[in-house]
């Protein structure tokens, strides 16, 4: 006699993307403001050459980061995290533990033309395997640049909901995104994971 499992509990909200602008043009050039140009470094993809261990590849990803400078009151991310604890419970609903030590937020800048990150997630091995939420944070406004688009595969979003100053998105780590090809301009935002225990 075969048992069937019974019928499986499914989140209408998994493909969801969550848009909100959070901070105000005054906040985002606070954060910019804090930035140390000594600390700028290539932005690096993980597992490529080997497990757990991040390389540079600029074919597939290129741009320049540095960690996210936070102040004595944890700005910006405490209010990041606020804002996703939101979202999670209204949308997810995903067992979230918060930031992991080892694998903090980041500032990424867009700079240079063909400046990108190819299709890929955010899901993967060691210090990455227990991101849950993706979040990107506009700091730049969207007519400030060309190109440099942040795209969700199968999910369509106007470009002019997703490049407003102050603009906080939010995603689950497993979707497949890009962001597309610098042409013109320069585009900074803050991007991390909110981890948790493995999806099960």
């Amino acid at each position: 006699m075969i048992v069937m499992p019974s019928a499986p509990m499914r989140n209408s909200g998994t493909a969801a993307v969550y848009v909100n602008t959070v901070f105000t043009e005054e906040e985002c050039d606070r954060i910019l403001e804090t930035l140390d140009d000594d600390k700028w470094e290539e932005a690096m993809v993980g597992g490529v050459q080997e497990k757990g261990v991040f390389t540079v590849e600029k074919d597939f990803r290129s741009n320049y980061q540095q960690k996210v400078p936070v102040d004595d009151m944890g700005f910006p991310l405490n209010r990041i995290a606020e804002e996703i604890s939101r979202a999670n419970s209204e949308i997810w609903r995903f067992d979230l533990g918060g930031f992991a030590e080892d694998d903090m937020p980041w500032v990424m800048d867009y700079c240079r033309q063909g400046d990108h990150n190819d299709w890929h997630v955010d899901l993967g091995q060691a210090a990455t395997a227990s991101r849950k939420l993706g979040f990107s944070l506009q700091l730049t406004e969207g007519s400030e640049y060309e190109g440099g688009d942040l795209g969700f595969h199968r999910i369509k979003k106007k470009r002019e909901e997703l490049t407003r100053k102050g603009t906080l998105i939010v995603f689950p780590s497993f979707w497949l995104h890009r962001v597309a090809p610098m042409t013109k301009g320069a585009r900074k935002v803050v991007v991390g994971w909110v981890h948790g225990p493995s999806f099960r």
